[in-house]
C-alpha cells in the first residue's frame, strides 16, 4: 500500500511539473518578460489573455496562490463591453508572498516584499515592505533584512534538511521553543524546480 501512495505522489509531481513547464513556456512565448533566478512556485497564476504586459526582474521570489493580473474586467458589463488593461511591472529583487494579489497598472520596487494576502493596487516605491488589502507600507525593506540578520544570531537556528522528515521528537521541541521564542532554518535555496536561472 505504502508503496502504491509513494508512486501516485511521484506521478502527481511528474503531471504537476508538466503542466506547470508547459503553461510558464505558453506564457514566455506569448511575451512575459522573465529576468535571471527568477522563481516562480506551481500555483501562481499570471494572467494568460495578457501575458506580455507582465515583467518580472532579476532575483524575484514568486509564492503560491498569486495571482498576477494585467486586465480589469469589473467594468465590462457596466460599458458596453469595455474592460481596463494595465502594465504590471516587478522589478528586481522583489518577494511576493503567499495568496498576494497583483492588480493592473501598478509598478513595483526594486527592492520590495510583499505580505502574504495583500491587494496591489498601487505602486509600491523601492525599498518597501508592504502588507494589507490594499497593501500599504510598513518598514523599508533594507531596515527588515537587517533586523531579521541581527535575529538570527540571537534566536536558534536549524538546518532546513532537518524539517524534511522530522521525528516527533523534533517536532515536539520545535513546538516548544516557538512558545518562547522565533527560530530560524537555514540551507533551503530559494529555488525550486520551477526556478527561472
Amino acid at each position: 500500500m505504502n508503496l502504491i501512495v509513494k508512486l501516485l505522489k511521484k506521478i502527481k509531481g511528474q503531471y504537476t511539473w508538466l503542466r506547470y513547464k508547459l503553461n510558464l513556456n505558453h506564457l514566455i512565448a506569448n511575451g512575459l518578460s522573465l529576468g535571471k533566478n527568477v522563481t516562480i512556485m506551481p500555483e501562481v497564476f499570471i494572467d494568460p489573455r495578457y501575458p506580455y504586459l507582465i515583467s518580472i526582474g532579476n532575483n524575484c521570489s514568486i509564492s503560491n496562490g498569486v495571482v498576477i493580473l494585467a486586465h480589469d474586467a469589473t467594468t465590462f458589463k457596466f460599458t458596453n463591453g469595455y474592460t481596463r488593461l494595465g502594465k504590471v511591472d516587478i522589478k528586481d529583487n522583489c518577494y511576493i508572498g503567499t495568496n498576494v494579489i497583483i492588480l493592473p497598472g501598478v509598478t513595483i520596487g526594486p527592492d520590495v516584499l510583499i505580505a502574504a494576502g495583500s491587494v496591489v493596487n498601487k505602486n509600491i516605491p523601492p525599498n518597501s515592505c508592504v502588507a494589507g488589502v490594499p497593501a500599504r507600507f510598513y518598514s523599508k525593506f533594507d531596515d527588515f533584512i537587517k533586523d531579521h540578520k541581527e535575529q538570527i544570531k540571537l534566536m536558534p537556528s536549524f538546518d532546513y534538511k532537518e524539517f524534511n522528515s522530522p521525528t516527533d521528537e523534533f517536532k515536539e521541541k520545535i513546538k516548544n521553543m516557538l512558545d518562547k521564542e522565533q527560530i530560524y532554518s537555514k540551507g533551503y535555496d530559494g529555488k525550486f524546480p520551477w526556478t527561472n536561472t
